[in-house]
């Protein structure tokens, strides 16, 4: 017998077919039937008058702040979005020392124009490293799936500091760059999220640190995501 069963819903199965009222079958976490009508299950669920259909992936999203205090990413669940990619343009939280939290916070206000005041007294800091935020996140419990691209501007300002919005790394700061990376794909980033648009500024409009990143530095995270 299945473990659930939704019940004549309008059913858009995202094949480009013309919708169907039918029933939906899971069984240990699995779509087992879609379409029939008159399935059994543990769990039924009425879905006569609704629309049923595959999750929304919202692969450009800016809640790496957001979801420190609110697991649920709204109102994204709320328009059909069930898996969320954040880190993208390399902005986000982690890694970052204390001593660089209100800058990152700073950042954030210019380049995606979130509230300050909203940021700094809603982020819960309990983290330092990229691995440290995801085991935040997981811990909590989110209601999206949460998909994290390591963050290219977060690493620089965690390897140099305020020089990361001001010069090119060095070859020392190259591999100290790099090694972020690995230690945050090896935690579980999907990939890296950077930036070298020349309207992505941060606080006092100053570019923000991945855009002085020279070749060099590119060659370096190329190894590491080959690897």
């Amino acid at each position: 017998m299945n473990d659930l069963v939704i019940r004549n819903a309008l059913i858009v199965d995202g094949s480009g077919r013309e919708p169907v009222t039918g029933d939906v079958a899971v069984c240990d976490g699995v779509i087992t039937a879609v379409g029939e009508r008159g399935l059994t299950g543990k769990q039924l669920v009425d879905g006569s008058g609704l629309v049923l259909a595959p999750g929304i992936v919202d692969i450009h999203t800016h809640y790496d702040a957001q979801l420190t205090w609110d697991v649920s990413a709204s109102p994204s669940p709320q328009m059909g979005v069930t898996t969320v990619v954040v880190g993208n343009c390399g902005f986000g939280l982690a890694p970052c020392h204390p001593d660089h939290r209100d800058l990152t916070l700073k950042n954030l206000t210019k380049v995606e124009g979130m509230p300050l005041d909203a940021l700094l007294r809603g982020v819960n800091w309990e983290f330092e490293t990229f691995g440290e935020y995801l085991d935040v996140l997981a811990a909590r419990g989110v209601v999206p799936n949460v998909a994290a691209l390591a963050n290219h501007s977060c690493i620089r300002t965690y390897v140099m500091g305020t020089d990361a919005a001001q010069r090119p790394a060095t070859p020392t700061e190259i591999k100290a760059i790099g090694n972020l990376l690995r230690d945050a794909m090896e935690s579980g980033a999907i990939g890296l999220g950077t930036s070298t648009l020349e309207s992505h500024n941060g606080e006092g409009g100053v570019p923000m640190p991945s855009r002085f990143a020279c070749d060099d530095e590119f060659r370096e995270f190329a190894r590491v995501l080959a690897r």
